[in-house]
Parts: C-alpha cells; structure tokens; sequence
C-alpha cells in the first residue's frame, strides 16, 4: 500500500509515529508551550496559506482575522469569528506530521456556514457546529482518513466525523461517528 507520491517507509513512519502519540502525550511531548507560536498551512479553492496566528503563546488579531476569512462561507460570503481552539488544534497536529517529513497544506471542503447554508447543505446536521464558527471538513492528500481522525483527537478535537473522503473536527463534546 502507498500513499500519494509518499513511498513505503515514509508510510511505516507516519503509522509508528501515530502509534506513539498516546505514548508521548502521556510524557508531555504534546502538551501546548506556554510561549508556543503557531502557523497553519490550508489550502481553499486550490489557493495555499500559510499564517503564523499565535506568536508566543499570543493570539496575533489580524493574522487570526485572515484565517477566519479564509474558513468563511463561501456560498454566502460570510467570515465569522472562528473558534480559536480549531485552529490550534490543526495547527498543532501539522507541527507533529511536519516532524516526521509531512509538510502538506491542510484542504478545506467546508468551514463557518450559515443557516441558511447549513439548510441547503446535504447530511449536514440541523444544530451543526459549523454554524456556530466550531468546525472544519478537511481532507489532507495522502493520508488515510482514520490516521487524521486519531491525530487530531489526541491534539484536542472533540468531535470527530469520518466520512469516505473527508474528516469533521470540532471543538463542543467529544463524540465519534461514521457518515
């Protein structure tokens, strides 16, 4: 099994190094540094961004004001004030992939959507947390959705949805499902 232009090793890498994020939890190796700086590298309708929003343990106002408006409803045209937790969230969890060799920007399939977005958006739920600036669709090309799905709840998400070709993450209550 490959994945997208990654070889065998680089495979078995990400695999033992998913396996020991428990591991290295438990010995504080994830745990948030007090003055950490933060950057997040999406990708949005094939544009690339790359914005460093915390800067020692600082949110940076205009910088977290971009990344909101790049996690906008796109059908309405609508930024809201995200949730900054998702946002250290992902970025957290790019700093452990970028570790070990994988510097991929996230792809964002869906943010913030309105109600009236929500509504006309199918399978999504009628109380989504993506109405309320909480949650992310993202895929990331290469790596399987199950090793993302594990990743980001061990750097903080609380709800995770796996679907076939993309991953929910929100920050309200931890729950798991399948979609």
């Amino acid at each position: 099994m490959s994945l997208i232009n990654t070889s065998r090793r680089k495979f078995l890498r990400f695999s033992f190094a998913l396996f020991l994020l428990p591991l290295t939890r438990l010995m504080g190796d994830t745990t948030p540094d007090e003055k950490e700086t933060l950057t997040l590298h999406v990708s949005r309708d094939s544009v690339n961004h790359k914005i460093t929003f915390m800067e020692d343990g600082e949110i940076v106002e205009d910088r977290y004001i971009e990344l909101c408006h790049i996690f906008k409803d796109e059908r309405a045209d609508v930024a809201v004030k995200m949730d900054p937790e998702l946002f250290k969230i992902l970025a957290r969890g790019q700093q452990w992939l970028l570790k070990y060799g994988y510097n991929q920007a996230l792809v964002i399939t869906s943010a913030f959507r309105t109600l009236m977005t929500n509504l006309n958006t199918e399978g999504a739920a009628q109380n989504s947390m993506h109405i309320y600036g909480k949650a992310v669709d993202i895929k990331y090309p290469g790596l399987p959705i199950y090793y993302l799905a594990s990743l980001f709840r061990t750097f903080g998400a609380a709800g995770i949805g796996i679907y076939p070709t993309f991953l929910h993450i929100d920050t309200w209550k931890e729950r798991v499902w399948r979609g």
